[in-house]
């Protein structure tokens, strides 16, 4: 589950900072029912003369200049051999996105990626909420787990879910986000994730599927 679960938090998180279309959840529907029960009248729809809406930049999402960094910075960036895939390789400068980013990618991602990637262009608060939720993650999906620690984060948790929903709109958190909450009782029970999480075994069935296809075509 802590896969399934940290895969779509940071799927979501990239998608919305990013401000990528059709994949954000800060879209026109998002802020209509922001109006309705936040009190941020500044990041309200404006509706203009053509019957279109016009949405103010959110404090978490990146303006165009700033995604051209980051996306520069995503094809600059090297990772030691075997560490993660070549995230280059995906980087799309017209549509400022990255194509064909798979679990592992957004584990790298939560985790270390992305406190360096929103340094620098949002308000403190902002940051220091995606920061310790990237800690977060990091802790839990140690190699190594302090029972104390596990115990301060399962405390902790609730309060950086309110952080989160101070800062993104209601259409962001789904079940997912607030799953977050039972994550640390998980690790607690279960011991590190590492004896139970997929990618193991995703790495197990392609290398099984790529062997067989060599050996139907002859190369083996």
């Amino acid at each position: 589950m802590l896969c399934i679960q940290k895969k779509n938090v940071a799927e979501a998180i990239f998608a919305t900072c990013l401000d990528i279309p059709d994949k954000t959840k800060d879209n026109n529907k998002a802020r209509l029912d922001q109006a309705l029960v936040c009190n941020r009248r500044h990041l309200n729809l404006v509706e203009k003369a053509n019957d279109k809406w016009d949405k103010p930049r959110a404090p978490f999402s990146l303006a165009r200049p700033q995604k051209k960094e980051v996306m520069q910075w995503f094809k600059d960036i090297k990772f030691p051999d075997g560490y993660a895939s070549n995230l280059r390789r995906g980087v799309n400068m017209d549509q400022l996105k990255i194509n064909g980013l798979k679990s592992h990618d957004y584990h790298i991602f939560i985790e270390r990626l992305l406190p360096v990637m929103m340094r620098g262009y949002v308000k403190k608060d902002v940051w220091e909420a995606l920061a310790e939720l990237s800690y977060f993650f990091r802790v839990l999906c140690a190699k190594e787990v302090d029972r104390a620690k596990i115990h301060q984060l399962e405390a902790s948790v609730p309060i950086l879910i309110c952080k989160l929903e101070k800062i993104f709109p209601p259409g962001f958190f789904n079940p997912m986000e607030h799953l977050m909450v039972h994550l640390p009782y998980q690790v607690r029970v279960g011991g590190p994730v590492k004896y139970n999480w997929m990618y193991g075994i995703e790495r197990y069935t392609f290398g099984n599927l790529y062997f067989s296809l060599c050996l139907l075509i002859g190369i083996v």
